[in-house]
């Protein structure tokens, strides 16, 4: 088994700096995070080994070192300590992982197919948001200065690796929010049926924040909405971004087979 830290006080520097980790703050002073879950450790540590810095474990665990990058540092924690950082009660390893500054996002040029617009103020939502877009070919995300931090640990249990398999920007407030490169299509119980929009071949997709909305924007834009039986008042602020990334991944999908008949 390679070196491996024992932590046995709560007044031991590393263990306090895991205590952070469980905040939005101290996620984003350190570029550090603390994965949960078995599956998503191992994804994580199989598909992107330079995300890993440390695998924290107790007395009850065996970590697998046959699988660990040589790199990866090993902590071990009494298990009372364990037990503080391990939020979601999981009873198995976690892994310590690194992230890059997110970029500014800049209306500067016209890029091809969705960005993604994140508003949402609920950590999970902003997970559950980032898994939906990979899972629908998105590749790039824009966190809005509403967003809740997508490597809080409550986002990235929902979100796992494909948190790091899209590009995350940062991005503006609502207020300041400005797009005219491209068209910035948002989401409304107020808009145009979505079934008979065409989706054009680049564009931001802005849905409303949860509960609320959204507010009046500067820029122009085209509403659309989600035909719901009558009597519904609306629809989770995710589930409404899956069914509008579905749309409009069917409509490529359509538009290339008919490409492929007509050729």
């Amino acid at each position: 088994m390679k070196k491996t830290t024992r932590i046995d006080s709560e007044n031991n520097p590393t263990f306090r700096l895991f205590l952070k980790l469980t905040k939005s703050r101290g996620i984003k002073k350190h570029g550090l995070s603390i994965m949960s879950r078995s599956k998503h450790v191992r994804e994580v540590v199989k598909t992107f080994p330079e995300r890993c810095e440390g695998l924290i474990f107790s007395d009850l665990h065996e970590p697998p070192s046959e699988s660990v990058p040589p790199h990866v540092r090993y902590f071990h924690l009494k298990p009372t300590l364990f037990r503080r950082i391990d939020i979601h009660s999981t009873g198995q390893p976690l892994l310590l992982v690194r992230f890059s500054p997110f970029r500014k996002w800049t209306d500067s040029s016209e890029t091809n197919g969705c960005t993604l617009c994140i508003p949402f103020q609920d950590p999970a939502n902003v997970g559950a948001a980032i898994r939906t877009a990979a899972a629908f070919d998105v590749t790039r995300i824009v966190l809005l200065k509403e967003a809740a931090h997508p490597f809080h640990f409550k986002s990235i249990r929902v979100a796992g690796s494909t948190v790091f398999r899209v590009s995350l920007f940062e991005g503006p407030s609502l207020d300041e929010l400005t797009v005219s490169k491209i068209p910035l299509i948002t989401l409304s119980p107020e808009g145009r049926d979505i079934c008979d929009f065409k989706f054009p071949s680049s564009f931001c997709l802005l849905p409303g924040l949860e509960g609320t909305g959204l507010p009046v924007l500067r820029s122009r834009t085209t509403r659309l909405s989600i035909p719901m039986a009558h009597g519904v008042d609306s629809l989770n602020a995710v589930m409404a971004t899956g069914i509008s990334l579905y749309l409009w991944k069917e409509q490529n999908r359509s538009g290339a087979k008919q490409g492929k008949k007509s050729a």
